[in-house]
């Protein structure tokens, strides 16, 4: 399998900021085992989409629900490697949504 370096951003995830809902959006960069290009990409959402603290403190609703959208795939001669479970998010505020 060939490695590969994922950026991914998220948009329209509603969280809870304070005591007010705001709209935000981040940046995830992931580090994947795949065959090709676009089965990294996969794999980069998918473990996004699975982050279990990341799907409980969004508040969307279904009606608009939050999207995710690879920015650049490369190809790395080896996978980072962390001492943490997850790696992070850099998030961003919208400034044209609150709740």
């Amino acid at each position: 399998m060939k490695k590969f370096r994922v950026l991914v951003r998220g948009e329209n995830f509603f969280l809870m900021s304070g005591d007010s809902i705001k709209r935000v959006g981040f940046y995830a960069t992931r580090f994947v085992e795949a065959l090709d290009g676009g089965e990294a990409e996969q794999r980069a959402v998918e473990s996004l989409r699975q982050n279990e603290a990341l799907r409980k403190a969004t508040l969307n609703d279904r009606s608009d629900p939050p999207m995710l959208f690879t920015e650049k795939v490369d190809e790395v001669s080896s996978l980072q490697t962390s001492d943490e479970k997850s790696p992070g998010l850099t998030f961003y505020d919208d400034p044209l949504v609150t709740r």
